[in-house]
Order: structure tokens, then C-alpha cells, then sequence
């Protein structure tokens, strides 16, 4: 099935740049995960209580973590923005595909956010 004369000549820079971008904005995605873990609060188990040694729980954000996490997630948030637009700059032909990836990614992010922000 042809479209019409296809005149590209191999990948474009732009098509680059968006490549580079989601795998970037992927690999912030897994710190902000790997911040996540060190930053919030511990989780009380009741095995905690029975117990007969007293075991303490940190109950609270670790302060300067949880910021770097809110960074992370706005740049990863911020990167998903950047690639999306570039994405949809360069899609002019029906055989180009779309990111839905980097659509999830944005969503997941600024859940994240709205997340962190409300605790």
C-alpha cells in the first residue's frame, strides 16, 4: 500500500531528538521511582505492635529526598510535554507512529505529583 513518494531519507533529526527524549525522560521516571522508596514514610505492619521489642517507624517524608523527588517529576513531566509536541511536529504521514508510551509516562507523572503534593 504506498501513500505516495516517500522523499525522507533516513531518520530526521527531529525523529532523533524524540527517541532521545523518551528514553531520557524514562530513565528520570525510574530515579523519581528509586527516590520515592528512600523518601516516604515507613509502613507500620502490625506484626510491629506484637512484637515484644519496641520498633520505630518513621513516619514522615524524609525532607530533602521528597524535594528532589518533586524535581525529578516535574523534569520527567516536563520532558513528556517536550516530546509529545515534537512528536506531533514531525507525524504528517499515516505510516508515522504515534507515542502512547510518552502520553502514559505524562499521565503517570503528574498523578505522581498531585500525590506527593497532597501528602
Amino acid at each position: 500500500m504506498s501513500y505516495g513518494k516517500d522523499r525522507r531519507k533516513g531518520v530526521d533529526w527531529i525523529s532523533k531528538v524524540v527517541n532521545f527524549s523518551n528514553i531520557f525522560s524514562w530513565i528520570a521516571f525510574l530515579l523519581a521511582l528509586i527516590l520515592f522508596h528512600y523518601a516516604r514514610p515507613e509502613v507500620e505492619y502490625l506484626i510491629y505492635h506484637l512484637v515484644k521489642e519496641q520498633i520505630s517507624v518513621r513516619t514522615s517524608w524524609i525532607a530533602d529526598l521528597k524535594y528532589w523527588l518533586e524535581i525529578t517529576l516535574y523534569f520527567c513531566l516536563t520532558l513528556s510535554v517536550i516530546t509529545i509536541g515534537l512528536n506531533q511536529f514531525r507525524l504528517k504521514r499515516r505510516t508515522d507512529r504515534q507515542r502512547y508510551n510518552v502520553y502514559m509516562l505524562g499521565v503517570m507523572s503528574l498523578v505522581f505529583i498531585v500525590t506527593i503534593s497532597v501528602n
